[in-house]
């Protein structure tokens, strides 16, 4: 019985979520993977079937093993992405399992999609205790108990990162002016690192900036994640800050297929990966 309602309750998660992102049409919702914007519409249709199809092998018994395996996959790696996107600073996210595509805390999410993700390992073993075992309530309290612990554990996580951000200074998104920078939505000056060819990050500093310094281990994160990093010095080339017409430092300009889509001063992670991603969106509406 127990076994049942489990498959019921998830099947209906992911029946509901693939109803959410269907009606959502091609608006992307793949976008921490760094996927070629013709292949994000694409992508997410592709998730709306996964899910869709995981709700029906969950709901016949004799596929019942298979949709829990698949439930445990799907969760594990709903749970890495979402886990990325708060170690990189967003705190607050979307995601539309349970109907509502509001911004909602990250850890919620995380632990969301890792319950979901148990659920089906659970499913997958043919987890299904009798009601009057003695065992059940010996399972209830082992997982009344480590839920405390997990919740702990974040709620510590969180009180340490608030007092990350009210140390912060500086503007909450990137100072992005008109009239400064290369020009939207042409081509960047020539520049010989650039390749033109999807999505490029050109990040200007000198020697002289503390900022500049402070964001070198994250740049180097991004660049391990995929994302093409050029790093311009001024001391280097002064011909190439007047060409881009760079007001200061930091200064980032995000180009894709040599196309500048985004710009501006920035002083810290958070603010070039919002940098980042409001590029991609004006690129993936551009075309």
């Amino acid at each position: 019985m127990i076994g049942w309602l489990m498959r019921l309750v998830i099947a209906a998660v992911f029946a509901r979520a693939a109803i959410q992102k269907f009606r959502a049409g091609d608006e992307p919702v793949i976008n921490d993977l760094r996927l070629p914007l013709s292949l994000r519409s694409r992508s997410t249709r592709v998730l709306v079937a996964l899910e869709a199809v995981i709700a029906v092998l969950l709901i016949i018994p004799e596929t019942a093993t298979l949709g829990g395996i698949a439930t445990a996959v799907l969760g594990t790696a709903f749970a890495v992405v979402l886990a990325r996107r708060w170690h990189l600073g967003h705190h607050r996210q979307q995601c539309a399992c349970f109907g509502t595509s509001r911004e909602q805390p990250a850890w919620i999410l995380v632990a969301r999609a890792g319950a979901i993700a148990l659920a089906g390992i659970l499913i997958a073993v043919g987890f299904n205790p009798s009601l009057s075992s003695q065992r059940l309530i010996g399972v209830g309290f082992v997982a009344l108990t480590l839920v405390v612990a997990v919740l702990c554990v974040l709620v510590l996580a969180l009180y340490r990162q608030v007092g990350v951000l009210e140390r912060r200074l500086g503007p909450r998104s990137a100072l992005e002016l008109e009239d400064e920078g290369p020009t939207f939505g042409v081509r960047a000056p020539d520049l010989e690192q650039l390749t033109g060819i999807g999505s490029e990050l050109v990040v200007f500093g000198s020697e002289s900036c503390r900022l500049c310094r402070e964001l070198a281990p994250g740049l180097r994160a991004l660049a391990r994640d995929g994302n093409t990093i050029f790093g311009i010095d001024e001391s280097m080339s002064p011909d190439v800050f007047s060409r881009f017409r760079v007001p200061g430092t930091p200064y980032v300009v995000h180009t894709v297929d040599g196309v500048v889509v985004a710009k501006g001063l920035v002083n810290t992670l958070e603010q070039i990966e919002e940098l980042l991603e409001t590029g991609l969106e004006r690129a993936y509406h551009a075309q």
